[in-house]
């Protein structure tokens, strides 16, 4: 029976050092596990001790503090290696995060000292390790990501000053060139109601004492009158747009533009014009402007339809999320889509002044304005079949 109990304690002994040399190597292979994934992070990390001593730091940490590990565990504080300023902020973080630890970041940005005295820019990163007063500390170098928002800011604050001051430039190039404009086309008015005068009362008291040569010369300075008198007109109009103190309202496109529409057929008696307006949706904007607009594009439609026995006009409209379109078609004389980029430039013609009237200056205007209203607008066209002329405007206030 002795010898029984004593085979069973040694049998007992051997089981009890098999199961601790099993702990044994499992807890070594967890260190050295725990160890491999420490040492191996990607990022400088460091164990800190309540007080904050650095208990553990890795070989990434080595390098950029600058200091040795034996240097390190045990005898510094991660407190060495930052920034006064930023140091109250992460004390304040840290004693607050053992209080309560979910309302306080993990994450957040400082600046780190080395050995050198270099200072880096830091993404730290704080983990408490639970049931214990130590925190896992772990620190990400984005020195080259600040430098880089830094310059980037830079650049950004040079470009804007830039695109200010370039923008005033303009600004006053263009205040100037209008004023001259202004000023130029004011200024013509006087000699031209003069030639217009003397040439009146020749063709009333001497024109038929004239032989036909001198009445074709009289005829032709008037008629060049005519087209100076309405090319200044339209130069005031352009160099007014943006003087023009802008009165947002809702419009009635349609009721608007029937309203063109018959101030322009009484002096356009005698013409079969058929004219066709959908039911179109209102716009916001100025009202005085956008009546321009009809005007300008309503005259060109009937402009250069002349030719055709019956000129057809048809206003449309379809609608988008914060604009609507607008267009006005005609069965005209229509154009080459390849001159489409002549077709809104100042003094830019594509037919002949002798066989259509005009200055080259109403679709600009017509640019002028609907750029000005924040819409854009566009022509399409086919030599002899016909324009249609797009333009867009806000639904309501942007």
């Amino acid at each position: 029976m002795e010898e029984e109990n004593t085979k069973n304690e040694v049998n007992l002994t051997c089981d009890v050092s098999t199961v601790c040399a099993s702990i044994q190597s499992a807890l070594d292979s967890s260190e050295t596990l725990y160890r491999t994934i420490f040492e191996n992070t990607g990022t400088a990390t460091i164990i800190g001790q309540d007080d904050t001593t650095i208990l553990l730091a890795n070989t990434t940490f080595e390098s950029l503090s600058g200091y040795a590990k034996e240097e390190l565990e045990g005898k510094k504080s991660w407190k060495d290696f930052i920034i006064k300023h930023d140091l109250e902020k992460m004390l304040n973080y840290h004693h607050l995060r053992r209080i309560k630890s979910e309302a306080v970041p993990k994450n957040y940005e400082l600046r780190f000292r080395n050995r050198n005295g270099d200072v880096r820019d830091i993404y730290i990163t704080v983990d408490l390790i639970p049931g214990t007063n130590n925190s896992v500390l772990s620190f990400m170098d984005i020195t080259d990501l600040k430098n880089a928002e830094r310059e980037i800011r830079i650049l950004n604050e040079e470009l804007e000053r830039r695109v200010k001051e370039r923008t005033a430039e303009l600004e006053a190039a263009n205040k100037e060139l209008e004023a001259f404009s202004y000023s130029v086309s004011h200024d013509l008015k006087t000699p031209l109601i003069t030639i217009e005068g003397f040439v009146g009362l020749l063709i009333k008291k001497y024109l038929p004492k004239l032989d036909s040569k001198a009445q074709q010369y009289l005829n032709a300075i008037e008629k060049s009158t005519k087209q100076m008198e309405q090319l200044i007109k339209d130069l005031l109009s352009l160099s007014r747009l943006n003087r023009h103190e802008f009165n947002s309202a809702n419009i009635d496109m349609e009721n608007l533009a029937r309203t063109v529409f018959s101030e322009l057929k009484l002096v356009n008696q005698g013409r079969k014009i058929k004219f066709n307006v959908d039911h179109i949706p209102s716009a916001y904007g100025d009202a005085s402007l956008i009546h321009q607009v009809f005007v300008n594009l309503l005259s060109n439609a009937i402009k250069f339809s002349r030719k055709c026995s019956l000129a057809v006009i048809k206003i449309g409209a379809y609608e988008e999320k914060d604009f609507n379109t607008y267009y006005v078609k005609d069965n005209g004389i229509g154009f080459d889509m390849k001159d489409i980029d002549k077709l809104f430039g100042v003094f830019q013609r594509l037919q002949s002044a002798d066989e259509y009237e005009g200055t080259g200056i109403g679709l600009a205007i017509v640019q002028r304005i609907i750029t000005r209203h924040g819409g854009r607008v566009w022509g399409e066209g086919r030599p002899n079949n016909g324009a249609t002329f797009y333009f867009t405007m806000p639904k309501q206030v942007l």
